[in-house]
């Protein structure tokens, strides 16, 4: 296994657009058709589909049941801790502008020129620990 840092975000802030505000307390949450859509949206960023069978790895589910539960996530929306690590996950994903929304990119320390290109090599450190996590 290779070197590298691993990028880490605890989520207590309110949610992107595509992704449903959860409790009051402004975490995240994920449901069932957002959760579908998510395997299909992060499989693309990847540069492959994810079965049901990834999903539950990305998530730390045991292999014997997990796909199952990932199946019925996607229909009622996971429970707990999986809802936040998937709209973390969701940053590796174009699509999901969480990103934006928690601002760690715009701050006065950060040249505005620099923006993009650091947005793009975190999105790239999310897919890596995506891949990192499937193997």
């Amino acid at each position: 296994m290779r070197n590298r840092e691993k990028a880490a975000i605890i989520v207590e802030s309110p949610a992107a657009p595509s992704l449903s505000v959860g409790d009051v307390k402004g975490t995240a949450a994920v449901t069932g058709p957002e959760l579908k859509q998510l395997r299909q949206d992060l499989g693309e960023a990847i540069g492959r589909p994810l079965s049901a069978a990834d999903m539950a790895k990305l998530c730390g589910l045991e292999p014997k049941e997990g796909a199952d539960t990932i199946r019925r996530w996607e229909v009622s929306g996971p429970s707990g801790p999986a809802g936040k690590l998937l709209t973390i996950l969701a940053m590796a994903s174009d699509r999901h502008p969480i990103l934006e929304n928690f601002n760690i990119f715009d701050r006065w320390d950060v040249p505005d020129k620099e923006r993009p290109a650091r947005k793009a090599e975190f999105r790239e450190k999310m897919r890596d620990e995506i891949h990192e996590r499937l193997e």
